[in-house]
């Protein structure tokens, strides 16, 4: 058995939470893991197309050399990961930094606006999981927000079965693009 480990949005560790990578933990495991990393969503640089795989032992290691092909990245793609992971903390603080602050935001107008929304912020990405079950929209609440809010989100069940009755936010945005959205997400809820 593998063990595939995604720590793509570990540059976005809030504030609050601590960040512990896989390979540093004492754990059987870890020699038997794969690890996925990548500036793309810490730097907004996804369309470079490329990202950095770990392997936990010098077998894994081989597995990761026989299928090279599969795994190269674009020339600057490379420069841009190499740029964002040395050059580019100050940046990524900053965003870190308003990210925070709009989990907080949507947070509150979640409360005042939509309490019928279920939300836990997350601790490492720009991503929010809204749990809209209570709010009578079915299993794609992101159908009746696009059609009647006109605000696009990610069906929950993009995300597998347990995923029906929920919704996922981006909001690695303007706070006030986060506040029009829940305005309208609000218009269009029963």
């Amino acid at each position: 058995m593998q063990l595939l480990v995604d720590e793509i949005h570990a540059a976005l560790t809030m504030p609050e939470a601590r960040y512990v990578p896989f390979g540093s933990i004492a754990h059987e495991m870890t020699e038997r893991a794969f690890i996925f990393s990548s500036a793309s969503k810490g730097w907004n640089i996804a369309g470079m197309k490329c990202g950095v795989a770990i392997a936990g032992s010098a077998q894994g290691a081989s597995v990761l050399a026989e299928r090279w092909e599969a795994l190269l990245c674009s020339h600057l793609g490379l420069l841009g990961s190499v740029a964002a992971f040395t050059q580019s903390l100050p940046w990524l603080d900053a965003a870190v930094a308003q990210i925070d602050e709009n989990r907080k935001l949507l947070a509150r107008l979640l409360r005042e606006q939509l309490p019928g929304i279920g939300y836990v912020p997350g601790s490492a990405t720009f991503l929010a999981w809204l749990d809209c079950r209570h709010l009578g929209l079915g299993d794609d609440p992101a159908a009746a927000f696009l059609e009647r809010g006109r605000v696009a989100l990610s069906p929950g069940a993009d995300f597998g079965a347990q995923g029906a009755g929920f919704a996922r936010l981006n909001i690695g945005t303007s706070p006030e693009l986060i506040g029009e959205a829940v305005r309208r997400m609000a218009a269009a809820a029963p």
